[in-house]
Order: structure tokens, then sequence, then C-alpha cells
């Protein structure tokens, strides 16, 4: 926990330059080697040697504490106009922008995003701005679902009510989806995305709660699918910067929580209870705290 901070710089390190103590920041949780083959063409996101901050992938401490130490290099300060908690959701957006990025949308198309948390609801947004015609949205979450409509979602679905497949048919006039994003991360979702994108189309495979998926091989044979990994962030946190800073993306029914550093229990009990209405739980000192000022869960 703790991947996606925003704070004020404490303290800098010998040889530090261009960071000043007092500063408003967000950090990139990546810590990457820089020599690689990937990071020499800056796909940093997927480096040989890759950590990241409040992962288990990599045990390094996050920023679920008072201070957290970083390399310079992950520093990016924020605008004054922006809060702490929204530089908190700097991390998510760039996310959601690489996959933007990596899906190369086409002004006109049709983009069905499957599951409407953080990144996918941030989704949905960059989508449209990226020129989507369409967006449709899919969550059995029925806040998650209220938010998808009012940040921009052309139709949103209820896949344990709506027949998905059909109003996806119906919407495309029976071609499917351009593109599908698969942002839940389970067995159903990925085998749904299959069966929503139109011949040719493009799956975006971004979620990721269990470490394997069961696919149908004849349907990306026959429909000449394309299917395209994503994974962090590369350089788009400037991007999520700017998207942010011009009003671009609305934040503020994602982040549908906030507690102070003491009550970190409460905020995990406010995000494991399966009857509860949060999307984007932030744990943080605020504006005017020590160290890092909000942290993601």
């Amino acid at each position: 926990m703790g991947h996606e901070p925003s704070g004020t710089v404490a303290a800098v390190g010998a040889g530090v330059q261009g960071i000043a103590v007092g500063e408003r920041v967000t950090v990139d949780p990546q810590i990457v080697c820089g020599t690689c083959y990937p990071c020499s063409q800056g796909w940093i996101s997927i480096c040989d040697n890759k950590g990241v901050i409040g992962s288990g992938r990599s045990r390094r401490p996050g920023a679920m504490a008072e201070l957290l130490a970083v390399p310079a290099r992950q520093v990016a300060p924020v605008p004054a106009s922006m809060t702490l908690a929204e530089a908190a959701m700097i991390e998510p957006l760039a996310n959601a922008v690489h996959v933007v990025n990596r899906a190369e949308v086409k002004p006109g198309e049709t983009v069905v995003i499957l599951g409407a948390g953080p990144i996918g609801l941030c989704l949905a947004q960059c989508m449209r701005v990226a020129g989507a015609g369409k967006v449709i949205v899919t969550d059995v979450a029925g806040g998650r679902r209220r938010v998808a409509s009012h940040v921009g979602a052309d139709l949103v679905l209820d896949p344990t009510r709506d027949d998905v497949l059909g109003a996806v048919q119906n919407a495309t006039h029976g071609l499917g989806a351009d593109i599908v994003v698969e942002s839940v991360g389970i067995d159903a979702t990925y085998q749904q995305a299959l069966e929503l994108v139109r011949k040719r189309g493009r799956v975006m495979f971004f979620g990721a709660i269990q470490p394997d998926v069961t696919l149908g091989l004849l349907k990306i044979l026959w429909k000449e699918i394309t299917i395209i990994g994503c994974t962090g962030a590369n350089a788009e946190t400037a991007q999520a910067i700017e998207m942010i800073s011009s009003g671009a993306v609305r934040l503020g029914e994602i982040i549908t929580h906030q507690y102070g550093l003491d009550d970190a229990q409460r905020a995990i009990a406010t995000l494991s209870d399966p009857g509860s209405d949060a999307i984007k739980v932030l744990v943080g000192e605020g504006e005017g705290g020590p160290g890092v000022g909000a942290r993601e869960m």
C-alpha cells in the first residue's frame, strides 16, 4: 500500500538539484535501472530490474508512513492549484494515459472499459480526451456506475443484469467495439473482452488480480484480435499533471474517502467492506502534514 503518493518535500539529499524543501510533489513509484534495453528505449514501465515502492513486487517501503525517501528522479512538482489529494491521483491517471497511448485510439472509435474502479474511471475520461466516439463502461457496483455516467461514459452497464454483448452490438451496428480495456483482472472479464471486441480490434490487458487467466484461443485467431499488455507508465506523468490542471479529467467523485494517518485502520476497513461505496480511499495528513501528504490504497 502507498504506491501512489503525493506530499511536501521535507529534505533533500546532498547533490540534489531542482527540488526544494517545502515543494509539493507527486512521486512515480517505479524504481528503474536506466541501463537495460527497455530503459534505453524509454520503456521504464517494463524495466528488467524494476522495483515499485509500496508493492510486494519489490518489498520496498511505501508511503503509509510519516516520511518517504525516494530517488530525486522519481519526484515531479505539482501546480499550486492542485490539492495533494488530486496529486495522489497522478500515478493512477498516468497508468490510464499509458493504456490510451498503447491503444493508439483513433477519432470516433468505440471503447468498452470493463471495470469502473479508480483507473477505469480515469480511463473513461482519457479515452474521451483521446477522441473516442463512444465510451461504454461496465461494473457490478452501483456507485461506481453512477460516477462513470457523471464523468462522461455514454453507456454504463451492470454485467449482472444487463446484456452487455447485446448492448455493445447495438452501439456498434453489430461490429463490436474497436477497443476493449480489461480493468478488472479475472477470468470472466478477460473472456468477455474477447467477445465484445470487433474483428481485428484491440484488447488492452491491464487488470491483474490473479496471475493467470483462461482465454478462448479460437476467438483470438478467428477474429484476428490484437492483444496489448499494459503496466505502469512511461513518460505519462507530465501528461497526467496537465490533464488534472486543465480540468480535462474530473477526480472529485472518484476520491470518495480521506482519512488521517492515525485512522489508517478505518481506511482499510472502509475499503474492505463490500457494502461500502468506496472507490478511491486516501490516507494522509493533508496539505500541511509531514513527508507524504496523501497515500493511495
